[in-house]
């Protein structure tokens, strides 16, 4: 069988044609390098990689929860799909998340994604396990029982190999040395730094871990960045429904507002959470208290983060120092600190 490709939004899809109904039904049986998906008939002139199409969810009022595989970040996601007589499987559907990490996430092992059992009790000891939300190996404490142990692990170190760095994917890969890749500009992501950088002109590329932007390099691998008020504002994952999310610019040091979806980037529902997580440290001005003591006859602003506005305020004083939350107008109020984000096409 020889493989096709063929371009659909931006996104590389694999189609492979077939010489024989029979052959190919049988052939995936044994193929594991690639995740495909063949129909219980094999009537289909061709076999898609799910796995590498957006879901089609359809715009109907009856609607219904199940899951898909997000090719831009490498991780199954729940969302709204319309109700039809049945799904094809050759849409990128899943009935369950088990379903969807199982067929799409073939590199990690399964219970990788399993909750760990036994856990505390008399005598127990620390153990590890691989939050695959977070993606972090983190201790629990363990005690010896009757349930089998799934994603339980003796060291951090043991959990990271087996789980950690599996769900890396092309995330986790290096690079060449001593070859020549032109005048390309390639991006990699760096999991050791958890920074994505440029690969010199002396370094190639392994297994998919290059990008030509910054924000393609984040948009895949930015799950694995804990410190996520690095990263550049975007939406990392599909969007079937947007509404305005907050993201820390770390070039303005302001928490500014976009259209987007809940992900697991540079993203909060609130500005409070975005402020209070990304700029609480730096006592930024709008997460102090307001500055004013005393009622007066002098009108100034403060920004209010429960509401996320600027409120005007009669104050004994005038004085507007300028590092503290006070402002002298509600322009000034609102530029500061309910800034709207303005769209870069790339971020370094």
């Amino acid at each position: 069988m020889s493989p096709t490709f063929f371009i659909s939004g931006g996104q590389s899809h694999l189609v492979v044609r077939k010489p024989s109904h029979r052959q190919v039904c049988e052939g995936f049986k044994s193929e594991s390098y690639l995740l495909r998906s063949c129909s219980g008939s094999c009537q289909s002139d061709t076999v898609v990689d799910v796995c590498s199409l957006d879901p089609v969810t359809g715009s109907g009022y009856d609607r219904h929860d199940a899951w898909f595989y997000d090719w831009r970040t490498g991780v199954c996601l729940e969302t709204k799909f319309e109700y039809v007589d049945e799904y094809s499987d050759e849409q990128n559907y899943f009935a369950s998340e088990e379903q969807c990490n199982s067929k799409c996430r073939r590199g990690v092992p399964n219970q990788c994604f399993d909750d760990p059992r036994n856990l505390g009790g008399k005598n127990d000891i620390e153990k590890w396990t691989y939050n695959y939300t977070s993606t972090q190996c983190v201790p629990f404490r363990w005690a010896k029982g009757r349930w089998p142990d799934k994603n339980t692990f003796t060291s951090k170190e043991q959990c990271i190999q087996t789980c950690r760095i599996p769900d890396l994917g092309i995330c986790g890969y290096g690079f060449h040395n001593e070859c020549k890749h032109g005048d390309d500009l390639y991006i990699r992501y760096n999991y050791q730094k958890q920074i994505c950088e440029i690969l010199q002109p002396d370094e190639c590329p392994i297994h998919g871990n290059a990008f030509y932007t910054f924000r393609a390099c984040y948009q895949r691998c930015g799950r694995f960045v804990e410190d996520k008020c690095k990263l550049p504002i975007q939406n990392m994952s599909f969007c079937t429904e947007f509404e305005y999310r907050y993201g820390y610019n770390t070039k303005t040091e302001k928490c500014e507002k976009f259209w987007g979806c809940e992900d697991s980037g540079n993203n909060f529902h609130t500005a409070k959470a975005c402020w209070e997580t990304c700029a609480k440290k730096s006592r930024h001005r709008c997460v102090q208290d307001p500055d004013y003591r005393f009622f007066g006859f002098v009108n100034k602003y403060y920004y209010d983060i429960d509401s996320h506005s600027c409120v005007s305020k009669y104050m004994f004083r005038g004085y507007v120092p300028g590092d503290s939350n006070i402002f002298n107008t509600q322009k000034d109020c609102e530029a500061t600190c309910m800034a709207t984000y303005q769209h870069e096409d790339d971020w370094l």
